[in-house]
């Protein structure tokens, strides 16, 4: 029997129950991946026990996979101050695993990782973003920044070296920064690389009717964070690019699609601008059929993101043939052409290019139609034989690996 200790960075909440739930992303099909090659999965993670829920969370728990359960702590002060308490509950999480992936970068990793190592057990690593990108000045800001950023750097370089297969959610970017061990010795039975995302894209989720059409009454342009927290998802450039088109005479409305402690500044930012009737939040949404919707009913997605690994925000929006801009950082620029790349500084950029989309017929099929096409490649079918591969050759370690 395998079993896989899998670490996730991010807070979950525990009923009186046992079920065990989640606000976004890691509800109970996000395990299957993992399920599909191994028979049971161990998840470590933060939980928190709670009385009640929260409407619209997803279930995490289910067969096969169950929880170990890990302090609950938000931010870097909480972190130190139950760092003894976080380091105890970490002891025995790796009895009776057969291997072991870390998702990173995460502050968990590290305490679990030892566990794993003292175990003798093989391990792989799933690279999902850049710290050096995403703990940078413009991007974080927090006296600990510093600290972040060396530190998450520095792990996600060692993991990925040291590790006995290394995944990235891009196909070139990551890979750059973060050499694998497979990519900087050669690749041999105990060392392997791969790429996938994290998104699971059906072809039912593709759209292929929108039309263009200059006259309408109003055009919508969309933006999805799922947890508003700051201002590195660019809600800031986003209601100033709404203000510059509707002083140029543009009837534009943004929806921001998440829900977050950051939501009522740019709220109060839209009413000191004036334009407070033509920005608004839908709040957390249950699942990515609700998240599609929005999509489908928007004209195009502005998405000023100062750090990302592979953002599935502009995946699932190209799916839906939406036009997309965003900022040339990290993996986005394996989606987008140069054009439609703009710095998150350049707000006029921005302006112009979606206006300039949102009235011209031919550019706005053009874009539509290529980001369809591109989003193709982002198909279960296609991420889950590389992501299988991944997990297969993991599996067959766990058969052959001498333990020490």
């Amino acid at each position: 029997m395998s079993k896989l200790l899998l670490t996730v960075d991010h807070q979950f909440k525990r009923t009186p129950d046992g079920q065990v739930w989640v606000k976004t992303v890691y509800g109970y099909d996000f395990w299957k991946r993992y399920l599909e090659v191994f028979d049971s999965v161990r998840v470590a993670c933060r939980v928190e026990d709670v009385e009640s829920i929260e409407e619209k969370m997803l279930i995490a728990s289910g067969d096969r996979v169950e929880f170990f359960p890990l302090p609950q702590y938000r931010g870097a002060k909480e972190y130190v101050l139950r760092y003894a308490d976080i380091r105890r509950s970490v002891k025995g999480v790796a009895d009776d695993c057969s291997c072991a992936i870390f998702r990173i970068p995460s502050p968990i990793a590290n305490l679990v990782q030892n566990e794993v190592l003292k175990a003798g057990l093989p391990w792989a690593t799933e690279i999902v973003n850049d710290p050096w990108d995403n703990f940078s000045p413009r991007v974080f800001k927090s006296v600990f920044r510093p600290i972040y950023r060396i530190h998450f750097t520095h792990q996600v370089k060692k993991y990925a070296r040291t590790a006995n297969g290394a995944s990235y959610v891009t196909q070139f970017a990551l890979q750059e920064r973060y050499p694998s061990y497979a990519k900087l010795h050669g690749e041999d039975d105990k060392h392997f690389e791969n790429y996938y995302s994290s998104i699971d894209l059906k072809e039912d989720y593709f759209w292929r009717e929108r039309e263009f059409n200059p006259n309408k009454e109003q055009f919508t342009i969309v933006h999805v964070n799922s947890c508003v927290t700051d201002f590195s998802k660019g809600h800031n450039v986003v209601i100033k690019v709404v203000k510059k088109l509707r002083d140029e005479g543009m009837n534009v409305r943004v929806l921001f699609v998440g829900d977050g402690p950051k939501r009522e500044y740019f709220e109060k930012m839209a009413e000191q601008l004036g334009i407070a009737d033509y920005v608004s939040f839908t709040g957390l949404l249950s699942g990515a059929a609700s998240v599609r919707e929005k999509l489908i009913e928007s004209d195009i997605l502005v998405f000023p993101t100062l750090g990302e690994g592979l953002p599935r925000t502009v995946i699932e929006a190209m799916a839906v043939g939406l036009p997309c801009l965003s900022t040339p950082v990290n993996g986005i620029p394996e989606l987008l052409e140069q054009e439609d790349l703009i710095e998150q500084s350049n707000m006029d950029g921005f302006a112009r290019r979606a206006k300039m989309i949102l009235t011209d017929e031919n550019i706005n099929k053009i874009v539509g139609d290529r980001n369809i096409k591109k989003a193709q490649q982002y198909l279960n079918t296609v991420i889950n034989e590389r992501r299988t591969l991944f997990y297969s050759r993991l599996k067959k370690l766990c058969q052959t690996f001498h333990r020490t």
